[in-house]
C-alpha cells in the first residue's frame, strides 16, 4: 500500500473510531472508510503532555475545514526544542496521524494524552541527545512519544498498526518514535538519554 493511500485510510480511521460507541477490539479502529466519506469539517484536538518542560496541552488545531491558529501555535510551543528553546512549525500530516492514534486509543482502552519526550530538535540539540543524522525531527516531521497506562508492547502494536514511516523502539527506555520519512524499523537498546531517536 502507498504511502498516501495509508494516510488516506488512517484519516478515514480516525473518524470511524470516533463514530464507533463503546470499547471495541482495536482492530475495529482501522476500518476501511473511503475517503470521499471522511469530512474535512472534522474537527481535531490534540491531548499532549510534555513532562520534561511540566507542560499539558489540549488543543483544538483543525475546525471547519481549515488551521486553527491558537491551537495549531500552542502544539507547536509543547513540541518545542527544550534544550534550545527554538520552535518551528509541526508538520500537520504528523499532528494527523497523532490525531488518529488517540483516537483509536480512546475508543480501546480511555481518553488519555501522548505523553510527548522529544518533538522539534535543531542540528546541535540531536547532536547532544545523540540523535541520527539527518533526522526528521530537523523538519518537525517525526516525535519520541509514549501513552502513560497502556503496556509497552500495546504501545507498540498500536505503532506498528499505524506506521506510515519510520519506527523507532527503545524498550530499554519504554518509548517509541515515529516520523514521517521512508518507512523503516529499527530496535535500539543501550541508550539512555531520552529522546535520542533518529
Amino acid at each position: 500500500m502507498r504511502s498516501e493511500d495509508r494516510r488516506r485510510l488512517l484519516l478515514g480511521s480516525a473518524v470511524a473510531s470516533l463514530a464507533c460507541a463503546g470499547a471495541t477490539p482495536l482492530r475495529a479502529a482501522v476500518g476501511n472508510v473511503p475517503m470521499r466519506r471522511v469530512s474535512l469539517q472534522w474537527p481535531r484536538e490534540l491531548w499532549i503532555t510534555r513532562p520534561d518542560a511540566q507542560e499539558s496541552i489540549r488543543a483544538l488545531y483543525w475546525a471547519d475545514g481549515v488551521l486553527q491558529p491558537e491551537g495549531y501555535r500552542a502544539i507547536n510551543r509543547i513540541y518545542r526544542d527544550l534544550h534550545a528553546g527554538v520552535e518551528r512549525p509541526i508538520s500537520l500530516r504528523l499532528l494527523n496521524l497523532n490525531y488518529v492514534i488517540q483516537c483509536a486509543v480512546a475508543q480501546r482502552w480511555s481518553p488519555r494524552p501522548m505523553v510527548l519526550l522529544s518533538g522539534f530538535r535543531t542540528p546541535q540539540t540531536n547532536r547532544r541527545v545523540g540523535g541520527a543524522e539527518p533526522s526528521a525531527h530537523f523538519a518537525g516531521q517525526a516525535d519520541d512519544y509514549i501513552y502513560a497506562g497502556l503496556s509497552f508492547e500495546d504501545n507498540l502494536r498500536l505503532a506498528r498498526l499505524f506506521q506510515v514511516g519510520g519506527l523507532g523502539v527503545y524498550p530499554d527506555r519504554r518509548s517509541l518514535h515515529k516520523d514521517l520519512g521512508r518507512s523503516r524499523t529499527w530496535i535500539e537498546y543501550g541508550r539512555a538519554r531520552a529522546g535520542a531517536g533518529r
